[in-house]
């Protein structure tokens, strides 16, 4: 019972402020200070999402295909990120070479690459999975290699007076010094991932996705299905940080005590 009563403390502090939005939006649309058409009451859009679970289970299926492409796109994003921003942070010849790069593209917008990857790759997954790669990898590269090098010069030195090797220095020095910047780094790339990955599906997809599903209610001005779209991606982001990088933040920098516990 000691445990639980904190977790229950936890989950009314996370809650309770998402529940009196939610009934402020319902009484401002019951009022007609907010038009139903435009914006549906939140009862409706959890109708909408039960009908497109439950009856036809669309939305089952288009969450798959969309879950199926963000795993792709983000993991490619995440292996080749940070194993570029490692190298970026630890070579001073590589980092000279690739930082103008970096500092070039960074600035691009996702979305104004989907296009060219329609002429270049074609219409379909190949694409989309691109887009989220793109995505996700500029972040991930920049707070990896910003970790490394915002690495404490002193504990590497002190680390070679004691005879460590480079293997060494790099596992139990670097790394863990880094760690911080490269979850944060991950974290934020998981919701530019998402917004990669609906705006890729809007324009490439051709067997659904979240994105898709949005970006066609359009046509019927279906706005309660907008909404439930929305509402899917805005609980995968919130899933994806808190079930998979939040634990790999709990069992890595918050135990090594480089963050406080979250309370």
């Amino acid at each position: 019972m000691t445990g639980f009563r904190p977790k229950l403390i936890k989950l009314f502090r996370f809650f309770f402020p998402l529940l009196t939005f939610l009934a402020f939006w319902e009484l401002l649309v019951d009022i007609k200070l907010l038009n139903p058409k435009l914006f549906p009451t939140p009862s409706n859009i959890a109708l909408t999402l039960y009908n497109l679970t439950i009856s036809n289970q669309l939305l089952l299926i288009y969450l798959y295909r969309s879950f199926y492409r963000l795993v792709l796109g983000y993991g490619l994003g995440a292996l080749l990120g940070i194993s570029v921003g490692i190298l970026m942070g630890i070579n001073k010849y590589f980092y000279r070479l690739a930082s103008p790069i970096l500092s070039l593209l960074i600035s691009v917008p996702t979305i104004a690459w989907v296009p060219l990857f329609l002429i270049t790759v074609g219409i379909g997954d190949e694409t989309i999975i691109l887009a989220i790669f793109l995505g996700c990898f500029f972040a991930i590269v920049y707070n990896t290699m910003n970790g490394i090098r915002s690495v404490n010069k002193e504990l590497i030195w002190a680390s070679q007076m004691m005879g460590a090797n480079k293997t060494t220095i790099f596992s139990k020095v670097l790394l863990p010094g880094a760690s911080v910047s490269i979850i944060t780094g991950l974290r934020l790339a998981v919701g530019y991932s998402w917004r990669a990955l609906v705006g890729a599906e809007m324009l490439a997809s051709v067997s659904g996705g979240i994105g898709y599903m949005v970006y066609t209610a359009r046509a019927f001005n279906a706005v309660n299905i907008m909404f439930a779209g929305l509402v899917i991606i805005a609980i995968g982001g919130l899933l994806t940080d808190r079930l998979v990088l939040g634990a790999l933040e709990r069992k890595t920098i918050e135990k090594w005590g480089m963050i406080k516990k979250r309370e």
